[in-house]
């Protein structure tokens, strides 16, 4: 059996192992890499938690598996308020990031305060891990059947992207908020 074969099979084998599993995440910041600072929404370049009830809305991808009347379910329904509620990503026009070796803060607002630390931590409901994946900064947060992975990351020297995957019963849905550094 040759490399390439060999490195598809284990490929294989991790996908059919389930999607649950966690990626290796460094606790080192990445240097050189800051998220520190003040940034505004850019509502044009951003997708909304409305946009999960509109998959017809250009730049918004839905799941091809879910149907729109699922999609209109989630959106009305209490998984996703429930989500928008801890995520306050979800809703933000400005975030106020304070970065350290061990663990970021953001303050949110509309919203309230988060703070986030590398490797894994009970919060509230959530089991959370959080920590690097070469400069981009993954958060992943797991209650019962609900599993939110959000992915930070610097797309331009003043722009910060935030994806947004979150993945309940119905399927997988995304949501991309970028943001400009004031």
């Amino acid at each position: 059996m040759s490399m390439r074969t060999a490195g598809l099979m284990v490929c294989m084998l991790a996908a059919l192992g389930g999607c649950s599993s966690k990626p290796d995440l460094s606790r080192v910041n990445p240097p050189g890499l800051d998220f520190s600072g003040t940034w505004i929404i850019d509502f044009s370049a951003s997708g909304s938690v409305a946009d999960l009830g509109n998959p017809n809305r250009p730049g918004t991808p839905l799941d091809r598996r879910m149907s729109r009347r699922d999609a209109v379910r989630i959106a009305k329904g209490s998984d996703l308020e429930f989500i928008s509620v801890d995520f306050q990503v979800l809703r933000a026009d400005k975030m106020i990031i304070e970065l350290s070796r061990e663990s970021m803060g953001i303050r949110y607002q509309p919203g309230g305060y988060r703070d986030i630390s590398w490797g894994e931590r009970q919060r509230g409901l959530w089991e959370v891990t959080a920590g690097w994946q070469e400069d981009n900064l993954v958060v992943i947060s797991e209650a019962g059947r609900l599993r939110v992975v959000e992915t930070l990351s610097r797309t331009a020297p003043n722009e910060l992207s935030v994806r947004v995957n979150i993945d309940i019963d119905s399927g997988e849905q995304e949501i991309v908020r970028v943001f400009n550094r004031r």
